[in-house]
């Protein structure tokens, strides 16, 4: 058993990913949440949430409520398809000197709501759920282009701020779209958290069998969902 301050978690549900051990393993705590039995040479499996009909959802808690899945002083939550390049402690002391929370900025947006859009045509949820939701931020005010991240790797630093937001935006999520870009910038806007937005620009291998964000993580593409292959967006 290591003993760390540092938990690396993620959760894979529904077959999307392949539980991944090549990983930049350091001093960090390694464990991970499936919805089937996995053997790791890395990872302690565990049981992943199971009382959502959609596999998504029950793979989100574990990414939204870190505090209540971990029992160190940081985490650093990364999606089934991504290898850290560096070390986990090396990634908290380089991003969470002056913030609580850190994770990318959206290569290609800025905006919630043009995430919305895209969302919507996209039919990667229901139209109008989404247009709900964003309805009901820009009726409170929440100004356009206002940041939008990615949520596919977030460093946590668990103090009393955090498990706030990280309560609020499971709120926000149980209510609205299964889409969790479009709830992070709403949710750590509204509860004052300040966000280090990490600007790393993607490079994608010529084979697109995977892609690179600078030094930091290496991205495989999700596993094809009837016979479809993920596309790079």
């Amino acid at each position: 058993m290591r003993n760390s301050n540092i938990t690396v978690i993620t959760s894979i549900c529904g077959g999307k990913d392949d539980l991944n051990d090549e990983q930049k393993r350091g001093d960090a705590k390694w464990v991970a949440y499936l919805d089937k039995p996995t053997d790791s040479k890395l990872w302690e499996v565990k049981t992943a949430y199971d009382r959502f009909t959609d596999p998504r959802r029950n793979s989100r808690i574990h990414k939204m409520l870190t505090h209540q899945y971990t029992d160190t002083e940081y985490s650093i939550w990364i999606d089934g398809g991504i290898s850290l390049l560096k070390p986990p402690e090396e990634l908290i002391e380089r991003y969470l000197k002056n913030h609580d929370i850190a994770l990318f900025k959206h290569p290609k947006r800025d905006c919630i709501y043009d995430e919305a859009i895209k969302v919507a045509k996209g039919q990667l949820d229901d139209a109008e759920v989404i247009i709900e939701q964003v309805k009901k931020y820009e009726d409170e005010g929440y100004a356009k282009h206002k940041g939008l991240f990615e949520c596919g790797v977030i460093l946590r630093r668990h103090t009393k701020k955090v498990i706030e937001f990280n309560n609020f935006w499971w709120g926000e999520y149980c209510r609205h779209s299964n889409r969790d870009q479009v709830s992070f910038a709403y949710a750590a806007d509204s509860v004052g958290l300040r966000v280090n937005g990490l600007e790393m620009h993607w490079r994608i291998a010529p084979s697109k069998l995977f892609a690179l964000r600078g030094d930091f993580i290496k991205i495989v593409p999700h596993n094809p969902v009837n016979g479809i292959q993920t596309k790079w967006v």
